[in-house]
């Protein structure tokens, strides 16, 4: 009589265990990613299907790990020279050093997208060049007021800009996390340090903000325009490789 009851308790200490697992688990969602990784590591809502994502990514590949860095270096150089280029046209400065890594990180996130077949992605290009505009327009309007304010106290006045950049971008819903604007605003700060010529408020927008559209249009343009070839040579090559083997 005992012994039943103690069965009877034990199973349903197993059935709330598993229950309380279940619903442990069931409130699990994915963290909610910066603009900036490895898209390959990213895993969202939309990606955490039954393996469409993968498949997909498979299909659109560019080649090995060798072929991609090469692929996207090649992108990187080709956006920097478009915006060297334009800058020479236009006779207004466009390019300035910390846009080096902004070059880096949307030539990697372009041929990332390739592989998902988004290259063009119009909704996904707006929303990250929106996000990440508001971050380095917001951080560079505040660090042009704090080198107004603190131009004299150089350590003081580097600190500072660090300190809003960071916050600016975090408080703010409508900005992503987007690093590169630091060394923008680091950028403002060394200028103002040595007393040479400042540019006023616009310098949040030209050539901060401006300038990191550019660059990640110009790299989907570029990723876009050389993957079409590789995607189409790519299966006429499989299809004639089956064939060879095809007794």
């Amino acid at each position: 009589m005992v012994r039943s009851r103690l069965d009877r308790l034990s199973g349903l200490a197993v059935v709330a265990t598993v229950l309380s697992g279940a619903k442990a688990f069931s409130g699990i969602r994915p963290a909610r990613v910066t603009l900036v990784g490895p898209r390959s590591e990213i895993l969202t809502e939309d990606s955490i299907t039954t393996g469409h994502t993968a498949r997909q990514a498979e299909g659109k590949a560019l080649g090995g790990q060798q072929a991609e860095g090469f692929f996207t270096a090649i992108v990187a150089a080709l956006s920097t020279f478009a915006m060297s280029s334009l800058q020479h046209v236009l006779k207004r400065q466009l390019w300035v050093p910390p846009f080096g890594a902004v070059a880096l990180i949307f030539a990697a996130d372009a041929v990332a997208a390739a592989k998902e077949g988004k290259i063009m992605c119009f909704k996904t290009m707006r929303n990250t060049t929106l996000k990440a505009c508001v971050g380095v327009a917001g951080a560079c309007l505040l660090t042009v007021l704090l080198a107004r304010l603190l131009g004299d106290s150089p350590s003081v006045l580097r600190a500072s800009a660090m300190f809003v950049a960071a916050l600016s971008m975090s408080a703010n819903p409508s900005s992503g996390y987007f690093p590169p604007a630091g060394a923008l605003c680091a950028l403002y700060v060394e200028k103002a340090v040595v007393k040479g010529a400042l540019p006023g408020f616009e310098y949040a927008l030209f050539p901060c903000a401006t300038g990191v559209a550019l660059l990640l249009v110009f790299s989907r343009v570029f990723t876009f325009m050389m993957a079409q070839p590789l995607w189409v040579l790519r299966p006429r090559k499989g299809k004639d490789e089956k064939e060879l083997l095809t007794p």
